[in-house]
């Protein structure tokens, strides 16, 4: 089994190839990475038809490259993961969607932690768009760090990971149930985010398991 994965930096690629030699080993994985997405994304403050068409090229790149399904990685991009669908014949899953499903069926306060500016509103957003297609009522309080991805990219990480905590505990102070770490990239801030004693939801694992199920069905 062949697995394509959209990314918008090349920060995310280690996270979920992590998790697919922890959980799938015999499965290839061919990442496939325009950090310009992010990159542009971040100087309009929003997606346009340019990140349109971008994305949309990439999973057409994806499917030429001859994968089962697609894991659009990037939190910027996993809004719109819907507009991809009529160009390509293979499933395409957003890497948060598994999360943010769980997060919406089991708690009602849920604070999102981001790194990258458009991505904290793109996952509120998403939650609200789950939570109604639920039948459930959910509250989203927001924080967001775009050091910490500025750390992160310098090789920063125990920075980085100091910093998604600092964001996490602002959000337990204000109420929050349960913390979402928005993108893939703050997958190694886990560990240290849990020690405040809340639960703590990252992507990989979750959308390696979703993707894997769609691809045999598919």
């Amino acid at each position: 089994m062949k697995i394509g994965v959209i990314h918008a930096t090349c920060n995310a690629v280690p996270p979920l190839n992590g998790a697919f030699k922890a959980l799938a080993p015999d499965v290839i994985v061919f990442n496939f990475v325009d950090e310009h997405i992010q990159y542009y994304a971040n100087q309009i403050k929003g997606i346009d038809d340019k990140v349109h068409r971008d994305f949309v090229n990439m999973a057409m790149t994806a499917q030429e490259a001859g994968v089962d399904a697609i894991i659009v990685a990037c939190t910027v991009l996993t809004p719109i993961v819907d507009v991809v669908k009529p160009f390509v014949t293979i499933p395409v899953i957003a890497v948060d969607r598994p999360m943010l499903e769980l997060a919406v069926n089991n708690y009602h306060k849920i604070g999102v932690v981001a790194t990258n500016a458009p991505s904290g509103p793109a996952t509120k957003a998403q939650l609200e768009k789950i939570a109604e297609e639920l039948g459930k009522k959910i509250e989203v309080d927001i924080e967001i760090n775009t050091q910490a991805m500025t750390e992160l990219k310098a090789g920063n990480e125990e920075e980085h990971n100091r910093l998604n905590t600092l964001a996490a505990e602002q959000l337990r102070d204000r109420g929050c149930e349960v913390i979402i770490l928005a993108q893939i990239t703050q997958a190694s801030a886990e560990t240290q985010a849990k020690e405040l004693g809340l639960p703590v939801l990252t992507s990989p694992k979750e959308a390696v398991n979703e993707v894997l199920k769609m691809a045999v069905k598919n």
